[in-house]
């Protein structure tokens, strides 16, 4: 079995990944904990993994608990024209070269439009949809090299390694997701210290939960960070390479890919340059900046390979699998959420990730800039992922331990119905969907694995279990659009 993955902050979190090809199954919307270790389960402690038991399983209904044809266009009206009589042989030469030639430009126009219509159908022209209303966060430049022919936005020449640190540490910010916390002032249920009058919420503060890095996008103040670097807080903090700090505003977040948008009231920044991450070699020379360790070590550099590409890393929380960067390049707590920078002093990568665990080092994960790129758009213009499908419900994966306790079968447990399209096929809390599409529900990143891969209003055809009669029926439901809520 592959190890653990770690998100790489300093928070007491549960985002982590794991290898897709471990046999414990990954990447679903709400699951922390990672099978192993005999029925134990794995959970970030903030520095590393420990084994925990399960948690509490829901008490099911019934138990105490605690391309064809198409018309042509019109074609222009003939109209009769007024001819000016004149000897009648020259006059009619005159028509016919006149009708001739009207033909001979209305048969080059018919072949022109139908040579057009060829070259959109077989996908050389590609016309953009009028309903792709999503303006870009960023704009990517191509990389030129001695192959590769100019463009209208391009970058030539490798920078020296100081010269890159200089350009990019100005656009790489640290960010602190501060979080309510209650004071220990409780002492066997009486209140330490002399001030009897304090109420309840006198003894919750607001403190530094974890830290992070950002990368500057533009410069009147929106910041790309990873999801897990702002999820719970009460409130965020940007510091600057400079030491100047801002309140921050979340913009957006998506768990599924792991990437957040946050927002500082400030202009004249230095934003980054984004390169394609589509012209990475294995083997070129990297750069990773962020925050290792927070503000203690703000601003490092770290330089390394590319070790790999398009490495296909699944989320253990959500299922969704991303193919990433792999390099060597140091990676620590504190620099998720920074830039890995090729050598043009280009953003091509969001460091996120790396692999904790004794015997492996220098396999650190970056999500590549040109998959991040339509997600950050859709963050920044509307605060989440717009053309997202969504299944509609939330629950819990039961395994076969729980489901011999509770008698009922291994799949996942419905909690709540958000999606009226649930509904009307049928579904109600307490019911347990053991396959979808066919594919058996051993985890819940079984089910997020195929919504992801649909689109809303695309169907997925469920297997269900009611755990008021224990009857089995299938239901086919439409997928919904996520709308942020």
């Amino acid at each position: 079995m592959y190890p653990p993955f770690n998100h790489n902050d300093n928070e007491n979190n549960n985002s982590n990944l794991t290898n897709p090809n471990s046999s414990a199954e990954n990447r679903s919307n709400t699951n922390p904990y990672q099978a192993g270790n005999g029925g134990n389960y794995t959970q970030w402690q903030g520095n590393n993994y420990r084994y925990v038991r399960p948690p509490q399983q829901p008490v099911p209904p019934g138990h105490n608990s605690g391309s064809g044809w198409q018309r042509p266009p019109q074609q222009p009206e003939f109209v009769r024209a007024e001819v000016v009589p004149k000897k009648k042989s020259k006059g009619k030469k005159t028509a016919v070269k006149v009708l001739a030639g009207f033909m001979a430009c209305l048969m080059i126009s018919a072949g022109s439009i139908f040579g057009f219509v060829q070259l959109v159908n077989n996908g050389t022209i590609q016309l953009k949809s009028s309903s792709d209303t999503t303006a870009p966060a960023f704009t990517i430049n191509k990389v030129i090299d001695s192959t590769t022919k100019a463009t209208n936005t391009s970058t030539t020449g490798q920078l020296t390694l100081q010269a890159i640190a200089q350009k990019v540490i100005p656009s790489v910010v640290c960010i602190q997701n501060y979080q309510v916390t209650r004071n220990a002032r409780f002492t066997q249920g009486f209140l330490a210290g002399n001030d009897t009058n304090r109420t309840d919420s006198d003894n919750s503060t607001i403190s530094p939960a974890s830290e992070g890095s950002g990368i500057i996008a533009t410069s009147d103040g929106y910041i790309i960070t990873n999801a897990h670097v702002v999820a719970d807080a009460t409130s965020l903090k940007v510091i600057l390479s400079n030491g100047t700090k801002y309140e921050a505003k979340l913009i957006g977040s998506d768990n599924v890919t792991d990437l957040a948008v946050v927002k500082i009231d400030a202009t004249g920044l230095t934003p980054a340059e984004f390169g394609s991450s589509d012209d990475l070699k294995v083997a070129d020379t990297v750069m990773a900046v962020g925050n290792p360790g927070g503000m203690e070590f703000n601003s490092s550099v770290t330089v390394g390979y590319v070790s790999a590409l398009n490495r296909e890393i699944t989320n253990s929380e959500t299922g969704y699998t991303m193919k990433c960067i792999q390099t060597d390049a140091a990676i620590n707590p504190g620099n998720s959420g920074g830039a890995l920078v090729n050598m043009y002093g280009q953003v091509i990568g969001i460091n996120s990730s790396k692999i904790v665990a004794t015997g492996y080092e220098g396999l650190g994960f970056s999500i590549p800039i040109n998959l991040a790129q339509p997600v950050i758009s859709n963050l920044k213009q509307y605060g989440y992922v717009k053309d997202r499908a969504v299944l509609g419900i939330s629950g819990q994966f039961i395994d076969n331990v729980t489901a011999r306790f509770y008698n009922l079968p291994t799949g996942m447990y419905v909690s709540s119905v958000t999606s009226s399209e649930v509904t009307k096929a049928g579904i109600k809390k307490g019911d347990v969907i053991t396959k979808i599409d066919n594919k058996a529900v051993t985890s819940q990143n079984v089910i997020t694995a195929v919504v992801t891969a649909k689109k809303p209003g695309d169907t997925v055809t469920l297997s269900v279990t009611s755990a008021l009669t224990g009857e089995s029926f299938t239901a086919t439901v439409k997928l919904t659009q996520a709308t942020g809520k």
